[in-house]
């Protein structure tokens, strides 16, 4: 899921590259576009250049900020960071026909390390995770359904296939697989492989509907739609704990805790568990609205009416409550969105793309369709209003917020990234355009540079 959001007004030139911090915009959360691709009124250009040209804070390092390490030609559709991998889908034609690859270029240095036939119908560079030498690449659909490719990070080649999908563990070395079995499709077979081999570890055959979920250190957590649920080593099956947990619904593992939503006399409610002890901790009622409940960095975001309220997963108890539809996790930091008219109900799971692409995608392109800001995961404050900002948002792991305005089309564009140690979003410098596509982790920029290029930036903080 890709976010642009830009200006209709942009100034003639950039503010100097050595930039200072900027402490985050107070303006109306929910913001007032006209569209995914938003237009603002002249005076948040004001706004935003005032807010952008005030130095406050800490003074800069010395030395530049911003330093390009490489920069390749080729057309790319995908572009994503792994880690200390950057991987980039492209076509390429042969005679009438066209052929996919992905390549992987070595970060911080840029450089190639390979490049292999790609199945672009089958798979996109959308949920990437690298975990020891190997990089999974999840289906076009999303996590739990189709398959997962584990990829050798070093060479591209394939390790193996998971064909039902998987569940990883939290320590990113058994990868859970529930095949399906029986004809009335209640029974299923548990199988857990080394994610780096695909070696077969254990095995168990599940006579429920069961669930299967990540517990803490490493450890398997199945829940059963009769009630049993079981906590498993994930590396050798051993049964650790059971308990039973009575009714359960829509079992979830988020923010370190278990949730079962429950319905009693016709209220709803949700209780949380403690995955490794399997006791209760706290129960809540919970007020449905347009959203759906999601993890929000470390608190559980739950629908409360015309508001997203983040609670504590150990005690259920509210830290911050914000006027929004939706929250969606970003690994290092949440986007909040505002859809009219109730929009955001399409919005389902806690998967973070996928969550973010069904609001997107059901905003009404009508005056007063949603708005995005970054909000402090700690507060729940708004930190950055996206409507002055071209942005790539992309839920998978080490995302780190890339904004660029480029006031010239064929100008030079200037990049900021969130600091989110300090909570502030940080001017790094000025690069030549045109760019877009952009992506980052926590030291590393990469943009497409016009048509057919890419180019890899290193920066400091």
């Amino acid at each position: 899921m890709v976010i642009e959001l830009g200006l209709a007004r942009e100034p003639e030139t950039p503010p100097a590259a050595a930039g200072g911090w900027w402490r985050g915009a107070s303006s109306d959360p929910a913001g007032g576009g006209r569209s995914l691709v938003r237009r603002v009124r002249p005076y948040a250009v004001f706004v935003c250049l005032a807010l952008l040209l005030g130095l406050a804070g800490a003074t800069p390092p010395d030395g530049p900020l911003l330093v390009q390490v490489a920069a390749h030609q080729v057309k790319a559709r995908d572009i994503v960071l792994a880690g200390d991998r950057l991987l980039v889908t492209s076509a390429a034609a042969q005679g009438s026909s066209t052929t996919w690859q992905l390549s992987a270029y070595a970060i911080p240095a840029g450089d190639l390390l390979w490049t292999v036939p790609f199945d672009a119908a089958s798979w996109r560079l959308r949920q990437v995770r690298r975990t020891g030498d190997v990089v999974l690449v999840d289906p076009r659909s999303g996590p739990g359904s189709g398959a997962t490719v584990v990829l050798d990070a070093d060479t591209g080649r394939t390790r193996w296939v998971a064909r039902s999908g998987l569940t990883l563990t939290d320590d990113g070395r058994t990868a859970l697989l529930d095949e399906p079995g029986g004809p009335d499709g209640t029974a299923s077979t548990l199988v857990a492989v080394d994610v780096t081999s695909g070696d077969e570890l254990w095995r168990t055959e599940l006579t429920a509907s069961t669930e299967v979920l990540t517990g803490p250190d490493g450890q398997a957590l199945l829940v059963g739609a009769d009630g049993r649920a079981e906590l498993r080593d994930g590396r050798d099956g051993t049964v650790l704990r059971t308990a039973d947990l009575g009714a359960v619904s829509r079992p979830d593992s988020m923010a370190g805790a278990l949730l079962m939503r429950q319905s009693t006399g016709g209220e709803l409610g949700v209780a949380g568990y403690d995955p490794a002890t399997l006791r209760q901790l706290w129960q809540r009622p919970v007020r449905y609205g347009p959203g759906r409940i999601t993890e929000c960095g470390r608190l559980i975001c739950f629908p409360a009416g015309p508001q997203i309220e983040a609670v504590d997963p150990l005690t259920g108890e509210s830290v911050w409550r914000i006027d929004a539809d939706l929250v969606v996790d970003f690994d290092s930091y949440l986007v909040a969105y505002s859809v009219s008219g109730g929009t955001a109900g399409a919005a389902g799971g806690s998967d973070a793309s996928g969550g973010a692409s069904a609001a997107l995608s059901s905003t009404s392109t009508e005056a007063g369709a949603g708005s995005g800001r970054i909000v402090d995961p700690v507060t729940g404050r708004t930190l950055l209003a996206l409507s002055a900002w071209y942005t790539e948002l992309e839920g998978r792991g080490d995302a780190t917020f890339v904004g660029y305005r480029q006031p010239v089309e064929d100008g030079p564009a200037w990049l900021a990234v969130l600091a989110p140690a300090t909570r502030t979003v940080r001017l790094v410098g000025t690069v030549p355009g045109p760019v877009g596509g952009c992506v980052a982790d926590p030291a590393t920029i990469v943009c497409r540079s016009g048509a057919e290029g890419i180019t890899v930036w290193r920066y400091q903080l």
